[in-house]
């Protein structure tokens, strides 16, 4: 017999699953709130003792008993008192569950991004992440400190109101129930039909979208005021924004006719009860019994429309922290890196590639296609190829960034995939040909690079990549940050940093991707100077665009289309790939064509 697998939380349910160890604290605040409710309740009972000595004693008020009048008086005191009480007590434990909840789904979510592979980051926007990790979290935080209680006191009010007024008459608590069962089962079919469902999460995720866009046109502000493009030209924003229009007038026209019928039942419960009460009135043995009766009734069931319109608003909440939930759980699921059980270190650094293949889609276009290829310690290695032939790929193949989909990487003769996350990343530096300065000192960014580094040796390693000087030339120094106090810096200064950072940290394997692109003659040179001592017994692997910096390189590799079309040292290549002597050419014929039109604008200057 097939047992069936159990069916995966959702919405407040899974909430409570991802609380954790405070769902104690989230259970006492539901169980002080609903005490609270309890509290609210007794005022009406008070209100209807009071209503029937007026009416019994309405000819002579005076003769109401002193001790009745103190009792109801004390009683209600007491209650406000327990409402208080229960109600902070409530709101306390609520707030310190959500506070511990916020703080530690953040970290879980922090850590769990640490851990996934880079492509999840290239296929996912800044916009979507911030909304899950900031705003959905941030949603859940407020619905728990806030709402969770009331939830549960919206519930436990109604509830406890209808047994009372049933348990005083059971004719008028069904007029005053009626119109209540109308609103409920107009929402919740409302809410559970798939259409509603789809109207909300097209919201949510058109706001999304349109969050991702705005990041994104934000940050490329320079280059549309450069092109002198508009709000309204940027097509991708003006498309996001108009679609998110559009799903929020589709939730509109989609809960207008249920919220009016909603309003229309509400606004009927007093006819139904004040025609009830005249009939059931006529046929009283007593009127001072029925008075007060029909009077509570009137004030009871125009107090049920707060705890009802409360219980909507937090079913709307709910279904869209159920969608927050759905999101934040769809992070925690993504797949990892998988960790090897027991890492193996390798005993050199000689890389191998063994046919890997690799894709970035599952269109079967591949960004590496079968190739193989050694690099040995001790040696210098070039990539070299057309943009988009897969060379960034191959470097990051080797850390991991991806997994390929078929073939193996080796260190050492270990596979890559043996070697714990970890201790990969200790054996290699990354210089990437765009570099991440985080906001902090920058001793601080260049100490990412060894967090153990004495400030000596953070020193040597910026004048070992030739950017001493113009931190030196900052307001604070070293202890400037970037970012602060007009602290920038230039692309070739960020970039110089970074190269630091692997001074700094002194790997056994080096990788660097274009890593003076954005240096000048003279700090090139040095930067190479630098280089060539620090590769020193190391494998080094060179992603150059500039050919000139890779001439000396103990082998080059030709990359193009993901395919290695040949290796060998510059010389070889020249004589034996067609391939190389056409990147060779046109990098020749690009200096030539600068120094030409250069000649050609100074010509037309003079004329």
């Amino acid at each position: 017999m097939k047992h069936k697998e159990p069916k995966a939380k959702a919405g407040l349910f899974r909430l409570m699953e991802l609380a954790g160890s405070r769902k104690g604290q989230l259970t006492g605040a539901c169980a002080l709130s609903v005490l609270a409710a309890a509290a609210r309740l007794v005022p009406f009972f008070t209100i209807y003792g009071l209503l029937r000595q007026i009416v019994l004693h309405y000819h002579n008020l005076s003769a109401i008993p002193m001790s009745t009048v103190l009792w109801l008086v004390g009683t209600t005191a007491v209650a406000a008192v327990a409402y208080g009480g229960f109600g902070f007590a409530s709101s306390s434990l609520s707030h310190r569950a959500a506070y511990n909840i916020l703080y530690e789904l953040r970290v879980q979510l922090m850590e769990k991004l640490s851990r996934l592979p880079a492509g999840y980051f290239t296929g996912t926007t800044q916009g979507a992440l911030k909304k899950v990790v900031q705003d959905d979290v941030e949603q859940i935080e407020e619905f728990i400190a806030h709402n969770i209680a009331d939830t549960v006191s919206a519930i436990a009010l109604p509830v406890f109101t209808l047994a009372y007024l049933f348990i005083m008459d059971w004719r008028l608590a069904l007029c005053t129930i009626f119109p209540l069962v109308i609103c409920i089962v107009v929402l919740s079919a409302g809410l559970k039909n798939p259409k509603g469902a789809k109207t909300q999460l097209d919201m949510h995720e058109t706001r999304e979208a349109m969050n991702g866009t705005i990041v994104e046109y934000v940050h490329g502000m320079p280059v549309i005021k450069v092109f002198n493009r508009t709000l309204s030209a940027f097509g991708r924003l003006g498309k996001s924004i108009d679609d998110f229009s559009a799903a929020v007038k589709r939730a509109a026209y989609f809960f207008a006719p249920r919220m009016g019928v909603y309003f229309a039942a509400m606004g009927a419960q007093l006819l139904l009860i004040l025609p009830a009460g005249l009939l059931i009135g006529l046929n009283a043995s007593s009127y001072t019994d029925f008075l007060p009766l029909l009077l509570l009734f009137f004030l009871v069931g125009a107090g049920l429309k707060e705890p009802l319109e409360n219980m909507m608003a937090l079913a709307l909440s709910t279904k869209n922290i159920a969608i927050g939930v759905a999101r934040i759980d769809k992070i925690l699921a993504e797949k990892e890196i998988a960790a090897p059980t027991s890492s193996v270190l390798p005993q050199s650094c000689d890389i191998t590639f063994d046919h890997v293949q690799f894709s970035y889609n599952e269109d079967g276009l591949m960004a590496v296609n079968d190739i193989s290829f050694a690099l040995r310690q001790n040696t210098i290695t070039g990539l070299v190829g057309p943009s988009g032939g897969g060379k960034s790929t191959v470097a990051q193949l080797l850390l991991r960034f991806y997994e390929p989909q078929a073939g193996r990487i080796t260190i050492g003769g270990v596979d890559i995939k043996d070697i714990a996350p970890g201790k990969l990343m200790e054996n290699v530096g990354y210089v990437f040909q765009d570099s991440v300065l985080f906001r902090d000192t920058v001793e601080g960014n260049i100490r990412m690079g060894n967090s153990e580094a004495t400030r000596a040796e953070v020193e040597a390693a910026a004048k070992a990549a030739a950017i001493h000087d113009v931190i030196m030339a900052l307001p604070m120094g070293y202890d400037t940050v970037i970012g602060e106090d007009n602290a920038y810096l230039s692309g070739g200064e960020k970039q110089r940093i970074a190269i630091a950072r692997v001074f700094l940290k002194k790997p056994p394997i080096i990788l660097l991707d274009e890593a003076t692109a954005y240096a000048d003659a003279e700090n090139e040179s040095l930067i190479q100077e630098a280089f060539a001592k620090l590769a020193e017994g190391k494998t080094v692997l060179i992603i150059a665009h500039r050919l000139k910096t890779i001439e000396n390189a103990d082998q080059i590799l030709v990359l193009d289309n993901g395919r290695l079309m040949a290796s060998g040292t510059h010389g070889s290549l020249l004589a034996s790939s067609a391939a190389y002597r056409r990147m060779v050419d046109a990098n020749e014929r690009r200096d030539t064509w600068r120094i030409r039109k250069t000649l050609r604008k100074e010509a037309a200057c003079h004329a």
